[in-house]
């Protein structure tokens, strides 16, 4: 794969998308499309490698996840302090604001 993602030059990605116009623009085949789309998506592992691939793309998933246990291990109490230090200043700004 090119560093930007695709893998098509910019004349190949301009035919597609003039192919993909014209087919979108026909509401016959913008039909056939649909229902072929609606075919695939009904095996649940089609959807589950979609999830997947765009938990993947974002690069998030695994720091989410390590996250996630993290504040799973933790103790509420622990949980509430943290919380409570991290809205602290917008609770004292609001405070102050209040007050003038």
């Amino acid at each position: 794969m090119k560093p930007g993602g695709w893998n098509h030059n910019p004349g190949t990605r301009a035919k597609i998308s003039s192919t993909r116009r014209e087919q979108l623009s026909d509401p016959a085949e913008r039909a056939k499309i649909s229902e072929a789309t609606k075919a695939r998506m009904a095996d649940p592992a089609v959807r589950q490698r979609i999830r997947d691939g765009m938990l993947k793309a974002s690069g998030s998933a695994d720091e989410l996840r390590t996250l996630r246990a993290i504040w799973r291990a933790t103790r509420p109490t622990v949980r509430a302090r943290f919380l409570a230090e991290l809205l602290e200043p917008i609770c004292v700004s609001g405070r102050e604001g209040d007050q003038s």
